[in-house]
């Protein structure tokens, strides 16, 4: 038979996002977590596939294991789909408490590739797009009206005429450093990655790995209620440092900042970030409720 003959399965979107998503099912119920939704892109010959999943709090902090579902979601989706994958997107939108369903054994490997992803940032490529698409209309209308009979003139005398009448070159000198002011922010905008908000986790070539300082937060902030004796208030994470704010309700203070110290380190190096941050912790003592409420009535009395 001729191989044009045979027909052409074409696999939608819809079904390949369905397919990926029980390829991420795969990997996660495993680990004690589960797949929220999927969607899936065809962009020329390759799909761009998106599966974001609920995974429990110490899951992002295990490279390993996030390599190995990434993994999984790839190639499984490419075996059922017959379709080229590209980098696929796995997204950890929240984190469950710790489950005890068994996990597999993840062999450990060691982190190789720790770099900030880039933002694609389409407001600022739109707008420059829109500019440069408008300036170039505009002159294509200029070289049209000088060297093509019949075709209207541009509104360049117009506008040559308003500013003569109203004063409008008043407005050139502020029209000029916006046009600067928007042209540096655009350099500003290329030459830096931006998501500010996610930090790279070290991951085995060629996953690429991120965590927000939200979750990383909340990871803080579970491995600090492990430590007995403490009150977690307030926890704070950026590039530099993770503040925890917290009080000292029983046991020695020294002790409790030694161990939640040790608890928040721990935390912070089974994320392999590319710096890792200074620990702050601020340990205030707890106030005893009767213990006020005794010296409140105290003094009460003698200033009575």
């Amino acid at each position: 038979m001729n191989p044009g003959d045979r027909g052409v399965t074409t696999v939608t979107d819809r079904v390949t996002a369905k397919i990926a998503r029980q390829a991420a099912a795969e990997a996660t119920l495993p680990a004690g977590g589960h797949v929220l939704k999927s969607a899936a892109t065809t962009r020329g010959s390759r799909v761009d596939v998106t599966v974001e999943v609920d995974l429990p709090v110490s899951a992002p902090a295990d490279t390993g294991r996030m390599v190995h579902i990434h993994d999984h979601l790839t190639s499984r989706t490419r075996h059922l789909t017959g379709l080229a994958i590209a980098p696929a997107h796995l997204r950890i939108r929240t984190l469950g408490p710790l489950t005890a369903s068994p996990q597999p054994d993840i062999p450990h490997q060691l982190p190789v590739t720790i770099r900030r992803p880039w933002s694609s940032r389409r407001t600022a490529a739109t707008g420059a797009a829109t500019a440069v698409a408008v300036l170039s209309a505009l002159t294509l209308w200029t070289v049209l009206h000088e060297h093509l009979p019949g075709t209207a003139a541009p509104p360049w005398a117009q506008v040559r005429q308003w500013m003569t009448v109203s004063g409008g070159w008043s407005l050139l000198r502020p029209a000029a450093w916006a046009s600067a002011a928007a042209g540096a922010w655009l350099i500003l905008l290329a030459l830096t990655p931006g998501h500010r908000r996610l930090l790279p986790l070290g991951c085995p070539r060629p996953v690429q790995a991120v965590i927000s300082r939200r979750h990383a937060a909340h990871l803080v902030r579970a491995a600090v209620t492990e430590v007995p004796g403490l009150r977690v208030g307030k926890v704070r994470f950026t590039r530099r440092t993770v503040t925890v704010r917290a009080e000292a309700v029983y046991g020695t203070p020294h002790d409790i900042r030694t161990t939640a110290t040790a608890a928040i380190e721990r935390t912070l190096r089974s994320m392999t970030l590319h710096r890792t941050p200074k620990v702050r912790l601020v340990l205030r003592p707890t106030q005893d409720p009767p213990t006020a409420s005794t010296r409140r009535t105290a003094q009460e009395d003698k200033d009575a």
